[in-house]
């Protein structure tokens, strides 16, 4: 991590473990919405075009997603216990 501003962004480093690409630099910015909801943008950076297209060919997204709404669940959870 190179830099945490709570509730706003966080800036870091992402690695893939046993995966051939290079590590990528990751801008992560949350935007508060109306509703209790918000928003988050990930901004990725890597050394090239050619890292970038070969990660977009894994099959990554879906595994995304499924973290994403088990990340939603629990936080779901914890307004509720609060």
């Amino acid at each position: 991590f190179h830099q945490f501003v709570k509730n706003k962004k966080i800036t870091r480093t992402f690695e893939m473990e046993g995966s051939s690409l290079d590590a990528q630099l990751e801008f992560l910015e949350f935007e508060e919405l109306p509703e209790e909801k918000s928003r988050l943008t990930v901004h990725s950076v890597f050394r090239n075009s050619s890292q970038r297209d070969q990660l977009l060919r894994l099959p990554f997204a879906h595994g995304l997603s499924m973290a994403h709404d088990r990340l939603q669940g629990i936080v779901g959870q914890l307004k509720n216990t609060a």
